[in-house]
């Protein structure tokens, strides 16, 4: 049985049919399934039924920084700052109150294509929770704009960023600079200070819309209950207007490079290359490359890096002897219509030739000659992380939200078990050499960064020279 549905998932052109057959029979997975009813007014209800006291719920938003326009950036970090300010309805001392009463955890989070409105609280508070949140999205708080601007322009100067986050966020500018999903996500944001409530209201206008949202809930609830809820808190919401059609962003092969000799002896360096969509039939064998590549940190883990059976990690351990990075990290990102591939370095400042050519070569070899074993590893390392999560109600109602935005439905770890399986060395040089291989990169770096290859350098490095 398992045999045969390796074969038929390795296609593109996979059955979901097949998929929900397959899942449906009796094989040991014992999980609930993820619900979804889309209201009439597009808003869509995704549940998820589990035990206990606890539940988690979300609104979930398709709209982030890549939703706004030059003229308005950093209007979602606005927005995000103002949500906790209170409403109309709500005051910030009242929604504190509120809050503090239920013994609940409201959180709010916006990335680049999605935003979240969260709460975790008792099972019989599950009414009031979803009353706070479509408070916050319905009647957000922008009308605190003026009164709450200088406090959150202070923040953001006084904040400190990681500077893996400051690396992420430039790579991006340099990937994908001429569009929206290149803007920054943690600043600084030119022409901030210009905002007006106007330009706030016209991306809520634009983006708070029933068809971008999803409820999501998990715990002891049930389906038809939180339907009921939801067409009562939500079914007011109003559709946006029509979508206006958006290019693919363009990748863009450039280097962004801040050369600081005096910020101390660690380089920080991250190279990317153009990934894949959510919905990509290619993404799963993304996630197992980022795996064979995995990550590393010196003098950390249950197997020390020197002995490592990962070629990757066990040469840059032991790279003239001492090793040439502290920190490395391979990562994997999909978006709706694109992706990014690549890899994060923190090294010291006379091994960056060495730790990038380590990284490079590792990621080319994805292309010429991955093992079965390696590919099996970096399998089993891909299912450990996500049968390893948490499992709280939080974590639970956060994943459906995700995947009912990127996927329009709920993905059972079962089903994403089977689509690994399917993966084997040859598929991943297939998947390698088409989008790796000799391809366009990305790369930006910050620190005493003397021993920094050319852009050039590193292009050739994206493909396998023999003579």
């Amino acid at each position: 049985m398992f045999g045969s549905v390796s074969r038929q998932l390795r296609s593109p052109r996979f059955s979901r049919g097949l998929v929900q057959q397959v899942l449906a029979e009796p094989m040991g997975w014992n999980q609930a399934p993820v619900l979804v009813t889309t209201l009439p007014n597009g808003v869509r209800v995704a549940t998820k039924e589990g035990f206990g006291e606890v539940v988690s719920m979300g609104i979930h938003i398709d709209a982030g920084v890549r939703s706004e326009t030059k003229e308005s950036a950093g209007a979602t970090h606005l927005i995000e700052q103002l949500a906790l300010a209170g409403t109309k309805k709500r005051p910030r001392a009242a929604l504190e109150l509120e809050v503090e009463g239920l013994g609940a955890a409201l959180s709010v989070s916006s990335g680049r294509e999605q935003s979240a409105y969260s709460i975790t609280l008792g099972k019989g508070d599950v009414k009031q929770g979803l009353d706070i949140l479509t408070d916050m999205v319905v009647n957000t708080g922008i009308s605190n704009l003026e009164k709450e601007r200088q406090n959150i322009l202070r923040k953001l100067e006084e904040l400190e960023q990681p500077t893996r986050a400051v690396i992420d966020d430039r790579l991006h500018t340099c990937a994908f600079r001429d569009y929206s999903l290149g803007f920054s996500t943690i600043g600084p944001f030119d022409g901030i200070e210009t905002l007006t409530q106007a330009h706030l209201e016209h991306y809520v206008a634009n983006n708070f819309t029933s068809d971008k949202l999803v409820l999501a809930v998990a715990g002891p609830v049930k389906h038809a209950d939180v339907v009921a809820m939801a067409s009562a808190a939500l079914g007011g919401v109003k559709a946006g207007p029509p979508h206006a059609v958006h290019t693919k962003p363009y990748f863009c092969g450039a280097e962004l490079i801040y050369r600081n000799d005096e910020m101390g002896p660690t380089a920080y360096v991250s190279v990317g290359w153009e990934g894949v969509p959510h919905r990509s039939p290619d993404a799963i064998a993304f996630w197992v490359m980022q795996h064979i590549i995995g990550s590393y940190k010196k003098n950390q883990g249950l197997v020390p890096g020197n002995i490592s059976g990962n070629r990757v990690i066990n040469g840059v351990a032991n790279k003239m002897g001492v090793g040439c990075a502290d920190v490395y990290e391979c990562f994997n990102i999909h978006y709706r219509d694109t992706g990014m591939f690549g890899f994060y370095i923190e090294c010291d400042e006379v091994a960056v030739e060495h730790a990038t050519g380590e990284l490079m070569f590792g990621i080319n070899l994805l292309s010429f000659s991955v093992t079965d074993e390696e590919v099996e590893r970096g399998k089993r390392e891909l299912k450990a992380a996500i049968v390893s999560s948490s499992g709280s109600s939080a974590a639970n109602a956060a994943e459906v939200g995700k995947q009912v935005l990127s996927y329009g439905r709920g993905i059972s770890p079962a089903e994403l078990l089977l689509r690994i399986d399917a993966i084997d060395a040859e598929e991943i040089k297939r998947v390698a050499w088409k989008y790796l291989n000799d391809q366009e990169i990305s790369v930006t770096a910050l620190g005493p960064l003397h021993g920094m290859p050319q852009w050039f350098e590193l292009r050739r490095a994206t493909n396998m020279h023999r003579y």
